[in-house]
């Protein structure tokens, strides 16, 4: 926590998931992490029917501190017995989503782009 309050603060952080397409992702979970701070800063929002998400640290939609983070995008699958994400599973990792931001002073707004699973997997 205190790496958090020693940050100067929180700031919004919003965005849009969709498909190459333009199509809207309807249900999974956004989060940012930062490693460059002890302890590490994670934030997190899940992604509302319409795409849309507002990060949150200590609480839903409170922001995120400063600073450089790697993202990832995960399905929220409530049901184990559901078929497999809708869109390509690299996007769920740190390491191989491709997705960097970096949240600075005052409103951000970071719209994401997956791509869907290829066929036969």
């Amino acid at each position: 926590m205190l790496g958090v309050t020693g940050c100067g603060g929180q700031y919004p952080v919003r965005g849009k998931v969709t498909y190459s397409d333009g199509a809207p992702v309807t249900k999974g979970i956004v989060v940012f992490e930062r490693q460059d701070i002890s302890p590490v800063v994670t934030a997190r929002a899940d992604i509302q029917p319409d795409g849309t998400y507002l990060l949150g640290t200590m609480k839903p939609g409170d922001g995120a501190p400063a600073g450089k983070y790697r993202v990832l995008v995960t399905p929220r699958l409530e049901n184990p017995d559901e078929p497999e994400a809708t869109f390509d599973r690299r996007f769920a990792n740190f390491g191989t989503s491709g997705l960097e931001f970096e949240v600075k002073s005052g409103a951000n707004d970071y719209p994401i782009t997956v791509t869907r699973p290829a066929k036969g997997r």
